[in-house]
């Protein structure tokens, strides 16, 4: 741009045109905040949410593979949060490694789960959204989008004096297979590259309609909300930008960095998301547990302070 300005050149007001347009897409893509003068005295929550890959259980029958499968859920259970939202979380009643539920509600004891009913007795484990907290939690809801085991958990939860919703979300994935996309094979890679147009397809049209009805029920809310998860999709797509529209970001506010979430390839992913209603809580900390690997996702985690109503 500068170059058509000394050159005297009209064409330096598109590039100008296009840097302005861009903005909103910089703004969501890295953050350089500095601490802020924030309002004292107020009660404080943190908020954490984490997509902890079915607790690795695949690869528990060696040795290696069990070792990284409770380092994993020994992260779940120590990172600290008043609120912990977990996607993909396997657990297996009173099994020696993923009997999850039972660890984590000693420090968390109130919990829900994706799917209602657990029967503590069965020897089967089950994947789905949870929600723990230290604060209790007095009504919960769940709704299962059945495309590739997707889903969203509602918790309203007494904070004190504040009864507040917290949603957990998973996103349809877009299911694109990295490593058969960058394959030596050209058949193969011909093939995914087809594949992947494919899946993007369906992956935005699948979310389009998961986060119209999650708008709809932040609209409808009773109360102040906190929308934490894996939205499988980076800031510029449309569910992202339909959830900003009402909410604000954590990381855009608090952040520092590109704040990319996604551990395996691509590794320049920031998919995973808190958002919060600014009229009730202020946000005084953002971070992204980047040396936590066990997962495909790094832990983020929110803190804020609770305005008074």
């Amino acid at each position: 741009m500068f170059s058509y300005i000394f050159a005297k050149s009209w064409k330096f007001i598109l590039s100008l045109l296009i840097l302005v347009a861009g903005f909103p897409l910089i703004e969501r893509t890295i953050k350089f905040n500095f601490p802020k003068e924030q309002q004292t005295g107020l009660p404080k929550l943190s908020v954490l949410s984490y997509n902890v890959m079915y607790c690795d259980n695949a690869r528990a029958n060696t040795e290696e593979g069990k070792a990284v499968s409770l380092s994993l859920i020994n992260d779940m259970d120590t990172l600290t949060a008043d609120i912990k939202c977990f996607q993909e979380l396997y657990n297996k009643p009173k099994d020696s490694v993923f009997d999850v539920f039972s660890r984590l509600k000693r420090h968390t004891p109130y919990f829900t789960y994706m799917h209602s009913d657990i029967d503590e007795s069965s020897k089967v484990g089950s994947v789905g959204l949870a929600i723990f907290s230290k604060y209790p939690i007095i009504h919960k809801e769940e709704i299962s989008w059945k495309t590739n085991n997707n889903g969203l958990l509602l918790a309203d939860i007494v904070v004190k004096k504040d009864t507040i919703r917290v949603f957990n979300v998973q996103m349809k994935s877009m299911g694109i297979r990295v490593a058969k996309a960058i394959t030596r094979n050209e058949v193969v890679r011909n093939k995914e590259a087809k594949n992947i147009l494919s899946q993007l397809k369906l992956g935005f049209k699948d979310r389009g309609f998961q986060v119209d009805e999650l708008e709809e029920l932040i609209k409808v809310s009773p109360y102040p909300v906190i929308v934490a998860g894996d939205f499988n999709e980076m800031p510029y797509g449309y569910a992202y930008g339909r959830v900003r529209k009402q909410l604000e970001n954590s990381f855009e506010d608090s952040g520092y960095g590109f704040g990319f979430t996604y551990h395996k390839m691509p590794s320049f992913l920031r998919i995973d998301n808190i958002f919060y209603k600014e009229d009730k809580f202020q946000i005084q900390g953002f971070e992204t547990y980047r040396d936590l690997e066990n997962s495909d996702h790094y832990p983020i985690r929110a803190s804020y302070g609770i305005k008074p109503s």
